[in-house]
Order: C-alpha cells, then sequence, then structure tokens
C-alpha cells in the first residue's frame, strides 16, 4: 500500500493555522491567555465550546445544524490541544505523548463522522465523488453551489480526515483514505482560491508532501507554488504559511537553512499588525518559537 511510507510523520499542520479566528473573539486577554498559559486555553474550551456542542449532539444526535458544528470542535480540540501537547511531549515523554494523540484519534473519528454525515445529507452527489477512490483531487469536481458556511464543512472536515490519518498508528483503514483529504481541499480551492485567507492552499502545502502519487520534484514544485498563492492570499501578514512550509518542505528535505530562515521570516510578522490574525499569528508564533528552540531534534 504507497500511502503507508508517506504516513509516519504526517502532520496537517497547516489545516489548523486558522483555528482559533473561528472560535475565540479577538479581544487582548482571549490573545493573552493562548500566547502565556495554552494549557488553560485548552481547558477552557473543552469545558464551554466543546462540552457545550457534545451536549447538543446527545440530546439531538441527527440535528445536522449539531453536527457540523461538532466537526469544527472536535477537530480544533484534537489538534490544537492534544495533538499540539503530544508533539511536545514526544521529545521528553513517548508513551505520555501518544497516550494523549490516541485520545486526539477519538476525537478526529467523531469528527470525521460527523463532515461524512452533513456532506452526505447536503450534497449527496459530492459525497460519492469524495469516496470514489477512482477519482483525483483535481479532476471531474462536481458542480456544486457551496455557500462560505459550505466551505467551513469541507475544510474542517479535510482537517478531521488528516487528524484521523496521522494518529492512527499507521492503520491502513485510515491511510488508504488520504486522497479525500486533497479532494476537500481542491474542491475549496477551485469554489474559492484565495478562501479564508489562502488556508486550503496552506493545509494543501503539506498534503502534497504526502501525496504518493507525486515524485519528490514534482511534491517540492507544487508546495513552492501553493506557498507563494497563501502568502499572496493573506497579503504576507499570515505566519501560517511560512511555518507550514518549513515544517512540511524544509524539515522533510532536511534543508536547516531554509527552515531556520523561514521561521525567522514568521517572527517577523507582528501579531497586532492585522487583527484578523492576531490570534492564529499568536499561536504560529509560539510554534516557530519552540520549533527553534528544538531544531537539533528535527536535523540530523
Amino acid at each position: 500500500m504507497n500511502h503507508i511510507r508517506f504516513i509516519k510523520n504526517f502532520r496537517i499542520k497547516g489545516l489548523f493555522h486558522l483555528s482559533f479566528i473561528l472560535i475565540f473573539s479577538s479581544c487582548s486577554p482571549t490573545v493573552y491567555v493562548l500566547d502565556k498559559t495554552p494549557n488553560v486555553a485548552g481547558h477552557l474550551y473543552k469545558k464551554t465550546a466543546l462540552n457545550n456542542v457534545q451536549k447538543k449532539l446527545k440530546k439531538d444526535p441527527n440535528n445536522i445544524d449539531y453536527k457540523i458544528k461538532g466537526v469544527e470542535a472536535f477537530t480544533t480540540y484534537a489538534f490544537g490541544f492534544l495533538i499540539e501537547l503530544s508533539d511536545r511531549l514526544m521529545l521528553k515523554n513517548y508513551s505520555k505523548a501518544k497516550a494523549f494523540e490516541l485520545e486526539a484519534h477519538q476525537y478526529f473519528e467523531n469528527a470525521v463522522s460527523y463532515g461524512d454525515s452533513s456532506i452526505s445529507y447536503l450534497f449527496n452527489n459530492y459525497y460519492k465523488w469524495l469516496c470514489n477512490d477512482a477519482n483525483s483531487s483535481t479532476d471531474n469536481i462536481p458542480n456544486v453551489d457551496m455557500e462560505n458556511s459550505d466551505l467551513e464543512l469541507l475544510y474542517w472536515t479535510a482537517a478531521a480526515y488528516g487528524g484521523a490519518i496521522s494518529s492512527s498508528s499507521g492503520n491502513p483503514e485510515w491511510i488508504i483514505k488520504l486522497p479525500r483529504v486533497g479532494k476537500l481541499l481542491y474542491s475549496i480551492v477551485a469554489l474559492d482560491p484565495d478562501w479564508n485567507n489562502g488556508a486550503a492552499l496552506v493545509a494543501l502545502i503539506t498534503y502534497s508532501m504526502n501525496n504518493p502519487l507525486l515524485t519528490s520534484k514534482e511534491a517540492d514544485s507544487v508546495s513552492k507554488h501553493l506557498f507563494e498563492s497563501a502568502v499572496k492570499a493573506s497579503n504576507g501578514k499570515d505566519m501560517g504559511p511560512y511555518i507550514t512550509y518549513a515544517e512540511s518542505v524544509s524539515k522533510t528535505r532536511q534543508n536547516r537553512d531554509e527552515f531556520v530562515y523561514l521561521l525567522n521570516e514568521a517572527l517577523k510578522i507582528d501579531t497586532k499588525s492585522a487583527k484578523e490574525f492576531q490570534l492564529t499569528n499568536t499561536i504560529s508564533k509560539n510554534r516557530a518559537e519552540w520549533l527553534l528552540d528544538n531544531i537539533d531534534e528535527f536535523f540530523y
């Protein structure tokens, strides 16, 4: 199975880079909490937004609106807190890191279920295309009439699939579904290339580097183009493209100088310069600083 060799280090960080812009208000106390005490933010989110969605789904499990909210809430918590904790602990406490990853996988599985159910209900023909492995990511995308909120559903479902795959410990049942990540993201780009300041473009960088249908040279070329397009879509105000490219491409190709350059370029961006990116850039800043502090763990 060709997908297996690509999945060991598969982390779709780019899929998460805009998450907090959709859940938290952009007030300065929230930015401070995320910047200084991210664990507190994680516990707060679980007790409020996540718990609220879980209660609604338990009361009315077939409610399509609740399911759509569940995709975002479950994926956000799993990626933003559990996987982030797992990544950082992996360097110090492997068994504890794997425990967080396993917990995250359960949330991802639920999110995928809610996403699939929602897409199937709203866009049945599109869902059939999505699940047909004979279709490629970029060809024969069904002509569907989607609004911005529908693109969010596709995005979060792609994130859920990516999270479930990367946290599955190489389970073939999940690995075989990797092409669905590309289909969902390329569908967004086909409908709106610059959607959410290039969020789907950033996510596709990591997908392209894990796409078994691309040669290394092709993956590098596609990723470079996506990076440039994402930077342009955000007018250079989003740290996400720089960090995603550094982690997905520079680290994979063991290009240490490029890795350092990109992270430093990201850190040059003032987190307060653009209100729409203040929260996401706060998260990205912490990530970039942590990567630089632990750089010797990633290059050999």
